[in-house]
């Protein structure tokens, strides 16, 4: 469950259309991780949020502007983010499992290192997004190849056997990715 503090704040953020309140605390407090799990923040603007590793499961964020905000390392496991706007904002490490992303878009979102496993994409928007070592490989569910191409670097991107297929990427092309990281972090 949401935590109370966390949830009070964010809904004055909201109610207030003033999303500073919510920025200028986060500001105060960087070692505390925001938990709204299982929260209602249908079609609210967040525009521009500082909302970096906030837990988000289980919340209903349907419709809402999260453009621009910094979402790095947030939790969406098994949240609702349908029609939920999130261009340019930055997502990295971003973990969508088990979300409901239909018709979200991602407009020039920097998605690397996102983990989309078990989520539903169909109709997304990933028009200009980095996709750069996000997990699109496990189970996601009505993601096309033909909406892949439209994102940036998604030849780095750890792709589903279908999807891999149909974009003339090799079978091993996951395998050669995981490789790669691993040699990196070896010479480091």
């Amino acid at each position: 469950m949401a935590h109370e503090q966390h949830l009070r704040l964010i809904r004055e953020a909201i109610e207030r259309r003033d999303v500073a309140i919510w920025n200028k605390w986060r500001q105060e407090n960087p070692h505390i991780q925001p938990d709204l799990s299982g929260t209602d923040l249908r079609r609210a603007d967040l525009k521009k949020a500082a909302l970096q590793g906030v837990i988000f499961s289980g919340a209903n964020l349907r419709g809402t502007d999260l453009s621009y905000s910094d979402l790095s390392g947030a939790d969406f496991h098994r949240a609702n983010l349908v029609l939920t706007h999130l261009g340019a904002a930055n997502l990295t490490g971003a973990n969508f499992s088990g979300a409901n992303l239909s018709d979200a878009n991602f407009t020039e979102a920097n998605l690397s290192e996102a983990n989309f496993s078990d989520a539903l994409l169909v109709g997304a928007l990933l028009l200009g997004a980095n996709l750069n070592k996000a997990n699109l490989e496990n189970n996601v569910k009505d993601l096309t190849p033909s909406q892949v191409k439209t994102a940036k670097h998604w030849e780095n991107a750890y792709l589903s056997t279908g999807v891999l297929e149909y974009l003339g990427l090799p079978p091993d092309h996951n395998e050669k990715l995981r490789n790669e990281i691993e040699e990196k972090k070896a010479k480091e």
